[in-house]
């Protein structure tokens, strides 16, 4: 609150205000479900501990791009029930450019996983937890942050 006309206002905050990230939540079909992929907009690892089990990818635009789809795959794919054994699998995605990248389709044919790409505007039919766990799933995780 201020005096009518002021022309600026002090607010004190958080600092985290403009802090955007973008969460990679996977389940698996058995109903396993693996370690987040947390990428956040900005230029340097954060400080911050991160819990362990957390991955941390930064990139200044905020979302997946090609080594932050790399890192998933080594990190937390590759791990997924039978994954170290290699069994085939069959990873579900919708269609984005670091999805489909010839480097991401190679990682995933050596880790004998096959890519099925969900085609634009049929993410709500074909993933259905996007509403129901990620979105609450990055409430959380942005209340935690703010904290």
């Amino acid at each position: 609150m201020d005096v009518k006309g002021a022309k600026t206002s002090m607010i004190k905050t958080a600092g985290n205000e403009k802090m955007r990230y973008t969460v990679v939540l996977v389940c698996c079909a058995g109903g396993t479900k693996l370690p987040p992929l947390l990428i956040f907009k900005r230029k340097m690892q954060p400080k911050d501990v991160i819990p362990r089990g957390i991955y941390v990818h930064v990139r200044s635009e905020g979302w997946m791009d090609g080594e932050g789809m790399k890192l998933w795959l080594e990190k937390v794919w590759s791990k997924r029930p039978g994954g170290l054994l290699k069994i085939p699998s069959l990873l579900v995605c919708y269609q984005f450019k670091a999805h489909v990248t010839k480097s991401t389709k190679r990682l995933a044919t050596n880790l004998k996983t096959h890519l099925a790409v969900i085609p634009g505007g049929l993410t709500s039919q074909l993933q259905p937890l996007d509403v129901p766990v990620n979105k609450p799933f990055k409430g959380i995780v942005h209340e935690e942050w703010v904290k």
